[in-house]
């Protein structure tokens, strides 16, 4: 049989096989190999009526992520709280860059509006500006149209801190309850209310509802990060083909941001990860 693992928990796999989950575990094989069955997965399995099911296969991703742990992503949807708990741009920014540097399409979503309506507009200003689908909500108004008609047809990982909001959005998206965490009122972080990953659905839509994240390491060179920023292609004419954006002389990008075409803070967020990666691979 051939089906989508969508819930791994304790250990069990549930493959989505038609109309029907089927209760699954991994053959031992799987083990000894460098494929590990994950969340998003289109799978080969057996199952026999009464019996535990086993999966046999694992079909070659398109994609994945690392945080969350998924695979098969059509969109990766960056939720970004204005309060409740405070954003943190340098790992929006690192999510960012995971999702450009595995190839997959994404969008922002600038949640809990109504907190402050001033940094709402802010961060999507800056988002917009930067290349990226950006859209504002809040349960407090009806913008969740846009985003679910945006939303048709595809398969989204959502991603983001505890508290983001991630859940609440499922839940408004698919028309289903799913569980909502509170912030602490104590470290004024989320709380994680999702304990594993599943993909929920309805008949046009499947979300990855995931744990949600406070750090993200990232595996790429230094050399490499410019290549996710998507803005700094709109200037390609430094004066050093290899130019790293730093303090090299002549630079566009530099000059891009000092003209104010890009914004200040994607460009020290540039800075503060390059020096980030730079140290991690002197070690």
């Amino acid at each position: 049989m051939i089906g989508k693992i969508i819930k791994l928990t304790g250990g069990f796999y549930y493959i989505k096989s038609g109309d029907e989950v089927f209760e699954t575990r991994a053959r031992g094989n799987f083990r000894h190999s460098k494929v590990e069955p994950i969340v998003g997965d289109d799978v080969e399995f057996k199952y026999e009526e009464k019996t535990l099911g086993y999966i046999e296969k694992v079909y070659p991703r398109k994609n994945m992520l690392t945080r969350p742990r998924v695979s098969n992503v059509d969109l990766a949807l960056i939720v970004i709280p204005v309060l409740d708990p405070k954003y943190n741009l340098v790992i929006i920014d690192k999510t960012i860059i995971q999702a450009e540097h595995e190839g997959i399409d994404l969008a922002i979503v600038i949640n809990k509006s109504d907190l402050d309506s001033e940094s709402a507009e802010e961060l999507a200003r800056i988002y917009k500006n930067s290349g990226f689908e950006t859209f504002v909500i809040s349960d407090k108004d009806d913008n969740i149209e846009n985003l679910r008609a945006y939303l048709h047809g595809k398969t989204v990982a959502l991603c983001g801190v505890s508290g983001a909001g991630k859940s609440t959005i499922t839940s408004r998206i698919l028309n289903k309850e799913v569980e909502v965490g509170k912030v602490s009122q104590k470290t004024k972080r989320g709380k994680h209310t999702t304990r594993h990953t599943e993909i929920l659905y309805n008949d046009d839509i499947y979300i990855f509802d995931t744990p949600g994240f406070s750090s993200l390491t990232l595996k790429i060179e230094e050399e490499e990060l410019k290549n996710y920023f998507r803005e700094f292609k709109n200037f390609n004419n430094c004066k050093f083909n290899n130019c790293n954006h730093i303090k090299e002389p002549k630079c566009a990008v530099k000059d891009a941001v000092d003209r104010g075409q890009i914004e200040k803070s994607r460009y020290e967020n540039y800075l503060y990860i390059f020096n980030e990666l730079k140290e991690k691979g002197e070690y």
